[in-house]
C-alpha cells in the first residue's frame, strides 16, 4: 500500500501553505487533516475494546462481591481528578516551561515531571499508608514519605544537569567541521 492509496479524493490547498519546503507536506493532493485510513488501523481497537467488554462483564456479574456504588465513586473520581486537576496542571506547566525555559532544557524538565509524577502516584500508598497499624511494625517498615523525596531530588538533579549540558551545548553551535 502506498502513501497515494491512503489520499482523500480531491485536494486541500491548505497544505501547502503550512511547510512550504516539504514535499509530502505541501502536496495539495493530500489533505492537511485526515481520520479516515486503512481499513487494518481499526483492528488495532479490537484487543482494547475486548479487554473493556471483559472487564465490563466481570464487574457487572461479579455481583455482591463488587460494591458498585463504592467503584463508581472512585470510577468517576479518578476521571474528574484527571479531568480537573491533573490536566489542567500540567497544561499550566507545559505553558510556563514554554515561557521560562530554552527551548534544550524543555525535553528533560518534561522528562523529569513525567518521572516524578509516576514515581509519586506509584509510591502514594506507602506514603499514605492506610491500614498502618503501630501493633505491626513490619507492615510498612521503611521511611517511604522521606525515600520518595530523595528519589524525585535525584530525578530533578539528573534533569538539571541534563537541561544545563543540553543548553550549553545549543548555545555553543556545531562543533568543528572536519574538512
Amino acid at each position: 500500500m502506498s502513501l497515494s492509496d491512503e489520499a482523500l479524493p480531491g485536494s486541500d490547498e491548505r497544505a501547502a501553505a503550512r511547510v512550504p519546503g516539504d514535499r509530502y507536506a505541501s502536496d495539495p493532493t493530500r489533505p492537511a487533516t485526515s481520520a479516515r485510513g486503512p481499513w487494518w488501523r481499526w483492528l488495532f481497537l479490537l484487543p482494547g475494546l475486548a479487554a473493556v467488554g471483559y472487564g465490563g462483564y466481570g464487574l457487572v456479574t461479579a455481583g455482591s462481591r463488587v460494591p458498585l456504588d463504592s467503584w463508581l465513586t472512585w470510577f468517576v473520581g479518578a476521571a474528574l481528578l484527571h479531568d480537573l486537576v491533573i490536566a489542567p496542571v500540567w497544561i499550566g506547566l507545559g505553558w510556563l516551561a514554554a515561557r521560562v525555559l530554552p527551548a534544550p532544557a524543555r525535553g528533560p524538565a518534561v522528562v523529569a515531571a513525567a518521572v516524578t509524577g509516576v514515581l509519586t502516584l506509584v509510591a502514594m500508598p506507602f506514603v499514605l499508608a492506610p491500614g498502618y497499624s503501630p501493633g505491626n511494625p513490619s507492615f510498612l517498615p521503611r521511611e517511604y514519605g522521606r525515600n520518595l523525596l530523595l528519589i524525585d531530588l535525584a530525578v530533578l538533579l539528573v534533569a538539571a544537569v541534563w537541561a544545563t549540558l543540553a543548553t550549553r551545548r545549543h548555545r555553543a553551535g556545531p562543533g568543528p567541521t572536519a574538512d
